[in-house]
């Protein structure tokens, strides 16, 4: 992975946006916490048809893990890190959506 550089499109510090060596794609490297260092690329997002009975749209996304530390050897990415990415996940595509960097299609 290419150097890091500072969130350009967000003021979050959970994260920086980091470059792959083939520069085909940009990665999200967790920069606090228990997964802190960890590197992961989302791939498909899809968002539900329904909302849940309590107003939220269900989101599913698929990741790679493209790093994982050895001193994380034995922790666990479970619904609390899927929970954590999501939100990560919610955060940039919030940021590209205001920026007008992606539409919506809902029209």
């Amino acid at each position: 992975m290419k150097k890091s550089k500072k969130n350009s499109s967000t003021d979050s510090k959970k994260y920086v946006f980091v470059e792959a060596p083939s520069k085909n794609f940009t990665a999200i490297k967790l920069t606090e916490g228990k997964w802190k260092d960890v590197i992961l690329k989302y791939g498909k997002v899809a968002f539900a048809k329904d909302e849940n009975k309590d107003g939220t749209l269900p989101m599913k996304f698929d990741f790679d893990i493209l790093k994982f530390p050895k001193r994380l050897k034995g922790v666990k990415y479970d619904e609390k890190f899927t929970n954590y990415i999501g939100d990560i996940l919610i955060e940039i595509l919030d940021k590209q959506l205001k920026d007008g960097k992606i539409n919506d299609n809902l029209k």
